[in-house]
C-alpha cells in the first residue's frame, strides 16, 4: 500500500479525538483515509493503516469502519476493518481486509510463534510413543504414519524433517487476521492466527493456534470455547463451552457441549459433544454425542459410540500403557466398556463389558456382546443388518467438507478387498477351528470370545456368500463396461487383464479412511526412509496417488482373489464361466438381500409398537405407530430394498443377454 506519514493537522485532529502516540511518525495511513474514525486509540510502535471507508454488521447494528477504544501495536491493519472496545491490547498483527475485531479482551502475538504447528499430541497410547506433531495442512493419512508407523527408526526421522518443514513456514514475526474475519464478544486471544471468513464469538480463551478458514467453507468457534495448542481446519465448528487442550480438528469437524478433549485428533466430519476424549485418533466420520462416553487411548474411523462408551483401563501396573484399535465402521453400545489392548474387526458392534482382551480383527461384520460376564460373538451378524446398509449410504452424504481441497482421502467402499479379505480369513478360520475342536463341543473360543457352533456355521455361510456377491458383482461391472467400448469377445477379455502389478494384491490396510494395498504403504515408507520424498507436500501427493488407483488396484485383487475362490482365471475366460458368475451373484445377492429386507421389517414388528396409541383400543394404537413411524409398505429404506431385490433376477438375464450378444 502507498502509506504516508501524518501532518501536523491530522495529528492534532486524532490528539483531540483522544487518542495518542508513542511515536507519531511510526504511524502511517493511507491517502483519504478518514481520521474522524479514529476514536480513543493508543498507538505502540509501528502501526500502519489502510482505507477506513465502510461499515460492518454487528450484533445486527450496522457501524462504522475505523479504530475505536482499543491499544494497537505493531500492525498492520488494511481497508475497511472495525476494531472496537479492545480491553488490554490488539498487538503485532497484519489485519486483512474486511475484518471485524470488537469486544475483545486481548488480541497479542509473539514473534516467531508458530501458531500450534509442531505441538506434539500423545495419540493412541495415552503412555507415550504414538506421537503425531500437528501442522495446519495435516491429513489423516500423514497422522496416521506418524502414530502408527513406529517400525522403521530411518522412516520416523525424516518424516519427523518433512513435517518439521512445515512447522517452521508456520513460523511468523505477526500473527494474521484472514480477509473478512470476525472477531466478537472473547477474552483473551494470544498467539492465534485465523485464515479468511473465520467467525469467532464469545470464545473465553484462546491460545497458540489456528483456525484455518476459506470464504467456501468458514470456520466457527463459539461462546465459552477454550483452546490451548490447536489447529482447526476449514469448516470446523467449535462451540458452547467445549475444552481443548492440544487437539486437531479437520474439515467439518463439529464440536461443542461441553465436550472436553485432550492430546487427540479428529478428521473429517467428526461430531463429538458432552463426553471426553484422552489420547484419541479420530478417523474420518467418528461420532461421540453423549455425557459420560469416554474415548481414550484408541484408533477409530466412521465410529459411533453408545452412551457411556469407555475403553480405560486401571489394570496396568508400568503406567497407562493401553491402546486399542476398532476398525472402521463399528460400533459400541450404551454404556459398554472395552478392556484395552483390544482389537475389533470392520463394522464389529460391541454391547456390554468386556474384561478379555478381544483379538477379532479376521471377523468383520460381527456382533460381540456379554452375557454373564463372558465376551460373545455371532460372526457376520452385520452382513444382514439394515444398518449396515443405512451407512455405506449416509456417508459419502454427509461428507459436509467445502473447502476446495479435501486433505482426508476417503475410501467409502463397506465391501472392498480390505473387508472382504478379512472375510475370507475369517471364514477359514473359522472352518479349522471346528475342524480341530471336537464335534461334542458347541460352545468355541477365538480371539478372547465364545462362539456357538452353530452361529460359526452360519458366520461362514454368510462370509461365503458376501465373498461370493462382491467377487461375481465386481466381474460383470466390468464386464458391462468394457462391452461398451470393444467389440469382440477377444477384446473383452483382454481388458480384464489388471493394469496394476502388486506382488501382493490380496494384503490390504485401511489408512485412517484410506484403502489402499500394504505393498503401496510399504513402498512410500520406504521412499521416505531413503529420503526420496522430498517435502512434505510430496508424501501428500504420494497419497493423493495411492488413492486415485484404488480401483486398479482393487481390480488386481478380484481377479487373483476369483482365481482362488472359483478356479477361474477371468483373462481367460469363457462366456459359459461369466454366465456361471452371473448365475452365483443371483443366489448370493438374492440371499442375502432378502436376509437383510426381513431384518428391516423387523423394525415394524410388534415389540416396535410398545409405547404407541397409549390407552387406545388395539386399531387405534396400530393408527397411531403407523402415523408416527410410518409402515413397511411406505418406509423408503425398505422399499428401496425391495425394489433391488426385485430386480436381482432381472439384472442376472440382462447380463447374460449382452454377453450373449458379445461376437467372439
Amino acid at each position: 500500500m502507498n502509506y504516508a506519514q501524518l501532518k501536523e493537522d491530522q495529528i492534532a485532529q486524532l490528539i483531540s479525538q483522544g487518542c495518542t502516540a508513542t511515536d507519531w511518525l511510526q504511524l502511517m495511513i493511507v491517502p483519504g483515509c478518514d481520521l474522524a474514525r479514529f476514536i480513543d486509540v493508543h498507538f505502540f510502535g509501528t502501526v500502519r493503516i489502510g482505507d477506513s471507508s465502510g461499515t460492518h454488521t454487528v450484533d445486527g447494528v450496522e457501524l462504522h469502519c475505523g479504530i475505536y477504544g482499543a491499544s494497537i501495536a505493531n500492525c498492520d491493519i488494511s481497508d475497511h476493518v472495525r476494531i472496537a472496545n479492545i480491553g488490554s491490547a490488539l498487538s503485532n498483527y497484519i489485519i486483512e481486509n474486511n475484518v471485524v475485531i470488537q469486544d475483545v479482551a486481548a488480541l497479542t502475538a509473539d514473534a516467531n510463534a508458530t501458531f500450534g504447528n509442531g505441538v506434539e499430541l500423545e495419540t493412541i497410547n495415552e503412555g507415550g510413543g504414538r506421537v503425531v506433531r500437528i501442522i495446519n495442512d495435516l491429513t489423516s493419512q500423514t497422522a496416521y504414519v506418524q502414530a502408527m508407523s513406529r517400525h522403521s527408526a530411518e522412516f520416523t526421522k525424516r518424516l519427523e524433517e518433512l513435517v518439521e518443514a512445515k512447522v517452521k513456514e508456520a513460523k511468523a514475526e505477526r500473527g494474521r487476521v484472514g480477509s473478512g474475519t470476525r472477531v466478537i464478544h472473547c477474552g483473551t486471544i494470544h498467539n492465534v492466527s485465523f485464515g479468511p471468513h473465520a467467525f469467532i464469538h464469545g470464545a473465553q480463551f484462546l491460545e497458540n493456534g489456528t483456525v484455518n478458514s476459506c470464504i467456501e467453507h468458514p470456520t466457527e468457534i463459539g461462546e465459552g470455547v477454550q483452546a490451548k495448542s490447536f489447529i482447526l481446519s476449514e469448516g470446523a465448528h467449535v462451540e458452547s463451552g467445549a475444552i481443548l487442550d492440544k487437539v486437531f480438528a479437520g474439515q467439518n469437524v463439529k464440536m461443542g457441549k461441553q465436550y472436553s478433549a485432550e492430546n487427540s485428533l479428529f478428521f473429517a466430519n467428526c461430531e463429538a459433544f458432552h463426553g471426553e476424549a484422552v489420547s484419541l485418533f479420530a478417523g474420518p466420520y467418528t461420532v461421540t454425542h453423549h455425557k459420560s462416553t469416554l474415548l481414550i487411548a484408541g484408533l477409530f474411523s466412521f465410529y459411533n459410540a453408545g452412551s457411556g462408551t469407555n475403553q480405560s483401563n486401571h489394570m496396568y501396573k508400568l503406567g497407562p500403557v493401553h491402546q486399542g484399535v476398532l476398525e472402521r465402521g463399528s460400533k459400541t453400545g450404551s454404556f459398554s466398556y472395552l478392556l484395552f489392548e483390544a482389537h475389533i474387526g470392520a463394522f464389529g458392534v460391541v454391547i456390554g463389558k468386556h474384561y478379555a482382551n478381544l483379538d477379532l480383527p479376521n471377523l468383520p461384520f460381527s456382533y460381540i456382546f456379554e452375557e454373564s460376564g463372558v465376551s460373545k460373538i455371532v460372526p457376520a451378524m452385520n452382513l444382514v443388518s439394515v444398518g449396515t446398509v443405512r451407512d455405506g449410504e449416509k456417508w459419502p452424504k454427509r461428507d459436509g467438507r467445502k473447502a476446495p481441497c479435501k486433505r482426508d482421502l476417503i475410501v467409502f467402499d463397506i465391501f472392498s478387498p480390505y473387508t472382504v479379505e478379512k472375510m475370507r480369513r475369517g471364514r477359514d478360520e473359522l472352518l479349522a477351528l471346528s475342524d480341530t475342536t471336537p464335534k461334542d463341543k458347541v460352545t468355541l473360543s477365538y480371539g478372547g470370545a465364545q462362539l456357538s457352533r452353530q452361529s460359526l456355521e452360519k458366520g461362514v455361510k454368510r462370509y461365503s456368500l458376501a465373498v461370493k456377491r462382491y467377487l461375481t458383482q465386481k466381474v460383470m461391472e466390468r464386464v458391462r463396461d468394457s462391452a461398451s467400448q470393444h467389440t469382440s469377445w477377444k477384446s473383452v477379455v483382454e481388458s480384464l487383464n489388471p493394469t496394476s502389478s502388486l506382488r501382493r494384491a490380496s494384503e490390504w490396510t485401511d489408512v485412517a479412511g484410506l484403502l489402499t494395498p500394504h505393498e503401496r504403504l510399504a513402498e512410500l515408507e520406504s521412499h521416505v526412509a531413503k529420503g526420496l520424498v522430498k517435502s512434505y507436500d510430496a508424501l501428500v501427493a504420494e497419497f493423493q496417488k495411492m488413492y486415485d488407483g484404488y480401483r486398479t488396484d482393487e481390480w488386481q485383487y478380484v481377479v487373483e482373489t476369483y482365481a482362488k475362490e472359483f478356479g477361474v482365471q477371468l483373462t481367460a475366460a469363457t462366456k459359459d464361466h461369466l454366465l456361471a458368475a452371473a448365475d452365483m451373484w443371483e443366489e448370493a445377492a438374492g440371499t442375502l438381500q432378502g436376509m437383510i429386507l426381513e431384518d428391516s421389517k423387523k423394525e415394524f414388528g410388534d415389540f416396535a409398537h410398545i409405547g404407541y396409541g397409549l390407552d387406545q383400543f388395539e386399531e387405534n394404537k396400530k393408527k397411531d405407530f403407523e402415523a408416527v413411524r410410518g409402515t413397511s409398505e411406505t418406509n423408503s429404506v425398505v422399499q428401496k430394498l425391495a425394489a433391488e431385490g426385485a430386480t436381482i433376477g432381472q439384472r442376472t438375464e440382462q447380463f447374460k443377454g449382452l454377453v450373449a450378444s458379445i461376437p467372439e
